[in-house]
This record gives C-alpha cells, sequence and structure tokens, in this order.
C-alpha cells in the first residue's frame, strides 16, 4: 500500500509512536502498523471504545463530525479538542494521545 506519512502520533502510556497517512484516521493507522486498539465495532464508530485523551498537539487535529460527536455525547463526554475517537480523528502534525491497551497484533496471540 503506497501512503503519504504526515503526522505521527504517539501514544502513551505505551510509548508506540504511529506515522499516519492523511488520508486515514489514527485508528487506521494503527491497523496498518499491526497494533490493536481497543474496539469492538472495528472502526465504524459506534462503540466508542477506542476513545482517547489528546495530552498535547490538539492544534494538528481535524474537527469533531457529526459522528463523533454524537458519540461523545453518548458516553456523557462533551465534544472538546483533548477527548477524541481514535476512529474518527484525524491529524495533521504531531499529537500525543493516552489510550491504554493499544499493543501489537502478535501480543494479543502470544506470538
Amino acid at each position: 500500500m503506497d501512503v503519504t506519512l504526515t503526522a505521527q502520533v504517539t501514544v502513551t502510556p505505551s510509548g508506540i509512536v504511529l506515522a499516519v497517512a492523511e488520508t486515514e484516521t489514527v485508528f487506521a493507522a494503527a491497523r496498518r502498523c499491526e497494533y490493536w486498539w481497543p474496539t469492538s465495532c472495528g472502526g465504524l464508530g459506534t462503540c466508542r471504545t477506542c476513545v482517547l485523551r489528546v495530552s498535547d498537539g490538539a492544534e494538528h487535529c481535524g474537527p469533531i463530525g457529526d459522528l463523533e460527536r454524537e458519540g461523545l455525547a453518548s458516553i456523557g463526554s462533551a465534544a472538546d479538542e483533548r477527548i477524541r475517537l481514535a476512529c474518527q480523528l484525524r491529524v495533521t502534525g504531531p499529537v500525543v494521545v493516552a489510550k491504554r491497551g493499544v499493543r501489537r497484533v502478535e501480543e494479543l496471540h502470544g506470538l
């Protein structure tokens, strides 16, 4: 897959660093890089399990769309630049996010 990587997302507390293409979400970048991101809907924006906290670089986060706003409201979180859904979040520059449970896919299977 030929992609143009335009941004970097650091995931804490794991220290994972994802190279994100301009056309993909943080969740999609994690999947492309073979990381498992907690979700039950597979990145469709319906389960809200992928919620994260932006700790640095909020100015590089794309706007919150209607689906994300609805999802955040359903979990009792006001839509702002700090609490986002990984499956909806697109970034244009360096961002640091907090999300527990992100890990290499092979770690899930004990490989």
